[in-house]
């Protein structure tokens, strides 16, 4: 997130219902063979990031899991978590490091240091590749020695990435200021190889089960970082070959709409946003992948910070975050947009992994 955004985000309360909270966190080493992890930012500079733990096989949400199983705190700003051949790889973004964890107790194993704001990982073969925003760089990392093994630059402020093939597909998120590329990296050659141009600030990108690329752009709020005034710039959502890397669909959206979040159903039939004017919270949007108008439909009708959807079940996750200083919830929703129940989590949820 932009540092000046997450301040104003945190004087601004928002509303939540809960309906399901388990306070039982006294189990050192839970079952998390079956389930989904919740990333929890925590407040900027406490360092009290965490990751919560919601088991699909009994129901029991454990939060702090990383502290309980490995007697120290995670650090500041957990940010994503990939899982890969065995490990799980929690980023700290804050802290500048990666924890590497055994994926099937959640013991630390390695931290990957030499970051400057790492935030998000993808990972094929023996190889993982992190999205380090300040460095503007893609950080290759042997995944044996869990070492950084080579820095490939790129635009500004890397943030999300999808592999196709032998190729890293990387979004620019703009730093501070703005950008308008998709970086496309040879992973043979593990060089750039150019940009796709697509709108301002494209924040997420998934691939669908056509085997196209989806892009999303945030716009920008403008200098004033408010949304829904003059200065604005438009969110808007790319459709994109990737064999030819060519554009087939481009649609703009309402110049107040800075939508984020991209996601993607388990068959990769349907597309998930949040979409808002402040360019980080927004309201859950479905829409089929091979619409060939802009036509999301409204799922829910609350504000979230963080989105995920089960691969397996369909479940739709939306966290919610009331402030910056207390705990956030997860809302849970079925296929038909019904809410399933709510549940206390950490501070600041922000992201999902379903194992």
């Amino acid at each position: 997130m932009k540092i000046l955004k997450l301040l104003i985000l945190a004087t601004v309360p928002l509303l939540f219902n809960s309906c399901k909270d388990d306070d039982d966190n006294n189990i050192p080493t839970p079952d998390i063979t079956n389930g989904v992890f919740i990333v929890n930012e925590g407040s900027f500079g406490a360092g009290n990031g965490s990751i919560s733990y919601l088991s699909l096989t009994t129901g029991v949400m454990t939060n702090n899991l990383f502290e309980n199983v490995n007697g120290f705190p995670l650090g500041d700003v957990a940010q994503s978590m990939t899982l890969h051949s065995g490990y799980a790889y929690v980023i700290v973004n804050n802290s500048q490091k990666v924890e590497v964890l055994k994926s099937s107790d959640f013991t630390s194993l390695h931290t990957i240091g030499g970051l400057q704001g790492p935030r998000y990982m993808v990972a094929s073969g023996n190889k993982g590749y992190i999205s380090d925003w300040f460095a503007n760089e893609v950080k290759v990392i042997d995944l044996t020695s869990h070492t950084i093994i080579k820095s490939i630059p790129v635009e500004n402020g890397p943030e999300q990435m999808v592999i196709v093939g032998n190729v890293l597909f990387v979004t620019n998120v703009g730093g501070f200021g703005n950008d308008s590329t998709v970086s496309i990296l040879n992973l043979t050659t593990e060089t750039n190889a150019g940009t796709l141009q697509v709108g301002t600030n494209p924040n997420s990108i998934i691939t669908d089960a056509n085997g196209k690329l989806w892009v999303l752009c945030g716009g920008s709020t403008g200098p004033d970082y408010i949304g829904g005034t003059a200065d604005d710039i438009s969110g808007s959502l790319w459709k994109i070959n990737p064999q030819t890397f060519t554009t087939e669909l481009h649609f703009e959206m309402a110049s107040s709409m800075h939508p984020v979040k991209l996601q993607t159903n388990g068959t990769k039939t349907e597309l998930y946003f949040l979409a808002g004017s402040d360019g980080y919270t927004g309201k859950i949007m479905k829409m089929d992948v091979n619409s060939t108008t802009l036509n999301p439909v409204l799922f829910g009708n609350k504000d979230f910070y963080g989105l995920g959807i089960d691969p397996t079940s369909g479940i739709v996750y939306g966290a919610q975050v009331p402030s910056f200083t207390q705990n956030g919830y997860i809302f849970r929703y079925n296929v038909g947009a019904t809410l399933v129940d709510s549940i206390e989590v950490g501070i600041a949820p922000n992201w999902f992994t379903f194992n």
